[in-house]
């Protein structure tokens, strides 16, 4: 027989403190894997290169700055929160529930400069 899920798990708010938490592991991780992938494709052969180069280039402009944003913003999203922490841990003070909370939502819609920023930086470089 198979027992039943804690109540808690579907009454309750998952809260925004800890998604933010959540996210920041994950981007890191993705951070990670992008790097070991981009490290696989430099060794791959030049006739997979060269089709990835291909597909890439037929794309419209705002494909190409869509998958940019999508791969970049966990770039964004890691850098704004090593900032968070950097700011934690010179002024403990903030370390409150409301401003902890308040920096999370921040969190989410700052890391979009970055992003931005970064696609603007590679996007007229980014040939093959």
């Amino acid at each position: 027989m198979i027992r039943k899920i804690s109540p808690h798990l579907s009454i309750y708010k998952f809260p925004l403190t800890a998604i933010s938490s959540i996210t920041n592991r994950v981007s890191g991780m993705y951070i990670t894997g992008s790097c070991i992938a981009l490290s696989f494709f430099i060794l791959t052969p030049e006739k997979v290169k060269d089709f990835c180069y291909i597909k890439y280039d037929n794309l419209n402009e705002y494909s190409k700055k869509t998958i940019h944003c999508i791969f970049l913003y966990p770039f964004g999203y890691h850098f704004m929160g090593a900032l968070r922490h950097l700011f934690w841990d010179i002024n403990p003070q903030y370390l409150t529930k409301i401003k902890v909370l308040k920096s999370s939502r921040f969190l989410f819609v700052s890391s979009l400069l970055p992003t931005v920023l970064l696609e603007k930086k590679i996007s007229p470089n980014f040939k093959h």
